[in-house]
């Protein structure tokens, strides 16, 4: 019994140490291709502007809104939101032109005082604008 024993454990031995020779060889050549494969990647942050054909308007009057986007592809969707109730409700929706620019036409604005409005796209918005309703 004894030299079976001892026969499988010196067979066992060399088989556990190459193993643990192999994955110890592997693992620092398999983390250099991810961390260089990390770092050759770019990543463009998407931004809108906007802006309103007029800032002071009178009631019943339509603005228009134009801008240029970046990091967006043509085809993709903005949303046309404005400030209302204490949150922001979506006006209107219009898609990136060519050229990376939009327009955003015959919006009335239904009250006097002050209307925020803002293009968003994902989590991507841009600068809030303020117009005026006399």
């Amino acid at each position: 019994m004894k030299s079976s024993l001892r026969t499988r454990s010196a067979r066992v031995l060399p088989v556990g140490v190459l193993a643990a020779a192999l994955l110890a060889a592997g693992a620092p050549g398999a983390f250099a291709a991810t961390h260089t494969q990390a770092k050759s990647v770019n990543v463009i942050a998407a931004s809108i502007t906007v802006q309103p054909s007029k800032t002071e308007l009178t009631l019943g009057e339509s603005v228009t809104f134009t801008g240029r986007t970046q990091g967006l592809k043509a085809g993709d969707v903005l949303n046309l939101q404005r400030f209302h109730g204490g949150k922001w409700v979506i006006v209107k929706t219009v898609k990136v032109a060519q050229g990376d620019t939009y327009a955003i036409s015959a919006t009335k604005l239904p009250a006097r005082g002050t209307e925020k409005f803002r293009v968003i796209h994902g989590n991507t918005m841009s600068p809030t604008v303020t117009l005026t309703v006399k």
